[in-house]
């Protein structure tokens, strides 16, 4: 990898790697490039095939909303995938300065159903939908483009009398936008990445958390036994159709929610028509 990528800078660290800014230097364009590293991991071990399975799934999709795959392998110093280089922020950080208003929520809810629509239609789910694995960029007409990031807990799309379980060991993902099949290692399916998204949408309308709580127990027992602020009353400045639209989506049962994105999205474009 080394003689065709220059890496440039630190972009994010954790506790198994890191993602760098760096440069193509055959393509000539700067990419982002995700790294196990060996030394972390004793060499090729489990987090390396997670890597490239990961990477394996990501590059099958192609769409403008989700960050493409151009290139993975693993070399001397560990595994590691090449991907589009993201511009923007990402919407955690852009939640933190404000609520969204009616015009960015509706890009948002837009572009990231198109884009996980995309995803499911490729048999894959993404299972760690939250905001800060989406990528804001403020185009130069005011308008956003979204990026979807990170498909580390990727799972494929069960087939039919063959459901997705959750792994029965440790809670993978982030605990206020998990659904409640995720904590109890249950089946799961496109409604669960639809929950994610719900969480998503009423955090970036409100800036609060739909289930919360002091420690993790809380924020578990919040989604599983759900007492959520009405969405309403936290902006009574929404149509009513936009408040049970989202309140739709963070349903406590798989069955209760849409069935699908596509079928989330065509609720969601039929209401906002109507209530124009």
């Amino acid at each position: 990898m080394n003689e065709r990528y220059e890496l440039l800078a630190p972009i994010a660290k954790g506790g198994l790697g890191a993602v760098f800014r760096a440069r193509d230097t055959q393509q000539g364009r700067e990419v982002a490039i995700k790294r196990i590293l060996a030394d972390k991991v004793g060499g090729c071990g489990t987090a390396v095939d997670a890597l490239i399975r990961e990477a394996q799934k990501q590059s099958k999709v192609q769409h403008p909303n989700v960050v493409a795959v151009y290139d993975f392998g693993v070399d001397s110093e560990g595994g590691y995938i090449v991907m589009e280089l993201a511009q923007g922020e990402t919407l955690e950080d852009v939640i933190l300065r404000g609520a969204l208003t009616a015009d960015d929520f509706d890009t948002l809810v837009r572009q990231t159903l198109d884009g996980m629509s995309a995803v499911h239609a490729m048999g894959i789910l993404h299972l760690d939908l939250k905001p800060g694995n989406l990528m804001i960029h403020r185009q130069p007409d005011g308008g956003l483009q979204v990026k979807i990031l990170d498909f580390g807990l990727a799972k494929s799309t069960p087939q039919a009398g063959d459901p997705a379980k959750e792994d029965s060991g440790g809670l993978l993902g982030s605990i206020h936008f998990m659904a409640p099949e995720q904590f109890e290692h249950a089946a799961v399916d496109e409604r669960t990445d639809l929950y994610a998204l719900g969480c998503i949408y009423y955090y970036a309308l409100t800036q609060k958390h739909p289930f919360d709580g002091e420690t993790k127990p809380q924020v578990m027992a919040a989604h599983l036994h759900p007492r959520t602020p009405p969405l309403g009353t936290l902006r009574p400045d929404l149509p009513a159709h936009t408040v049970k639209w989202v309140e739709w989506l963070i349903n406590r049962v798989p069955a209760n929610r849409p069935a699908s994105v596509a079928a989330a999205l065509r609720v969601h474009e039929e209401v906002t028509k109507v209530g124009a």
